[in-house]
């Protein structure tokens, strides 16, 4: 299974992003990540997001997250699969 920090990605994005099962991305580089979400969609690229440190505030961008990785998942809807423990590569599927 091929995943790739979004942080580490230097270059053309949507090349990059190619052939990846999984996108992973931390809460500090989500404002740079909107592409990143409308590109998977189309790809066929799986998101995943740690945030934790801070709370998750839910929104249109729900529905682009597979795998969210919180300290608190209460009220949390619309991802495929919320943890609250462990790594996030511990949950990729």
């Amino acid at each position: 299974m091929y995943s790739r920090w979004f942080h580490e990605i230097e270059g053309d994005l949507r090349q990059e992003m190619k052939g990846l099962r999984w996108l992973l991305i931390r809460k500090e580089d989500l404002p740079q990540a909107t592409s990143a979400w409308m590109f998977a969609e189309l790809d066929g690229t799986l998101i995943g997001v740690d945030h934790r440190g801070s709370e998750f505030e839910s929104g249109i961008h729900n529905r682009a997250i597979h795998l969210l990785l919180v300290d608190d998942s209460e009220g949390i809807t619309g991802i495929t699969k919320v943890v609250t423990e462990g790594k996030l590569e511990d949950h990729i599927w």
